[in-house]
């Protein structure tokens, strides 16, 4: 595949032994319904057909449709379809298949914006394991109080509970990147946090400056009286930082500030 071609799909192929190790880490327990996200040349493929009863893949790339087409072709149980996930209807595809596992090595320029977009579907499914940058692994899972904690930590741990699994280096891929990755497993919160309209755009404006006290990074939504007033009603310090409230206070600070916000 050549250069450009790869740069723009964000595609990095593992090495086969690193993809059974990786494809071993799924969970034995649930639905053997498994849908991989960005199969690639199908080295993770393989090794999770023989963990599933049924199988699909959404590939960005026709030439990996076409590749993973002729791989398969005598596989009854695998289908893959020729999508971009991002357009894919996650939604109606869990609503004939709930409780699927979802997997994928997913592409470094794409994996928050597919994490992201697998979050609100996650109760339907088993859960995800599947591979980031390791950055992005440390933002995903990271707790309050912690270097890595965001506002990208706070959107996940709404929806799910988050670990790292294990740490890959880059001589394991094809082309080698330049930074490390990492293996997550996201399984479903048993009551995901109920999150009002705008409360996500919310959490993002309190770190936008996360170094600095909520009373201050949240000025341009809320008048600072108010959020001082909040974060007293909430038992919280006047000096309290973003990085340093859970999703849960975050929901209630946005519940309290609620008309300072929208004026209603």
């Amino acid at each position: 595949m050549d250069r450009a071609r790869r740069r723009r799909f964000g595609q990095n192929f593992l090495d086969d032994e690193t993809a059974k190790l990786i494809a071993n880490d799924l969970p034995e327990t649930g639905s053997r319904n498994i849908l991989e996200i960005g199969p690639g040349h199908g080295a993770m493929t393989d090794f999770l057909l023989e963990k599933s009863t049924k199988f699909t893949a959404v590939e960005i790339d026709y030439e990996c449709v076409r590749f993973l087409r002729k791989k398969f072709d005598k596989e009854p149980k695998f289908k893959v379809i020729s999508e971009d996930f991002l357009k894919f209807d996650l939604a109606a595809w869990l609503a004939e298949n709930e409780g699927a596992w979802l997997t994928g090595n997913l592409p470094y320029n794409v994996s928050t914006a597919i994490i992201e977009r697998i979050m609100p579907h996650l109760n339907h499914s088993s859960g995800f394991m599947g591979m980031v940058q390791l950055e992005v692994a440390e933002r995903i899972c990271a707790v309050p109080g912690t270097h890595a904690y965001g506002s990208l930590s706070v959107y996940v741990s709404s929806f799910a509970t988050a670990k790292i699994l294990r740490k890959i280096g880059p001589e394991h891929f094809t082309p080698r990147p330049n930074v490390d990755s990492a293996t997550m497993l996201l399984l479903p919160r048993e009551t995901p946090l109920k999150t009002p309209e705008g409360f996500f755009d919310f959490v993002r404006e309190a770190f936008t400056q996360k170094r600095k006290r909520l009373a201050n990074s949240l000025s341009a939504k809320c008048e600072k009286s108010s959020v001082l007033e909040a974060l007293e009603e909430l038992g919280l310090s006047e000096n309290a930082r973003a990085e340093e409230l859970s999703p849960e206070q975050f929901l209630k600070l946005f519940h309290a500030l609620a008309h300072s916000i929208f004026g209603a």
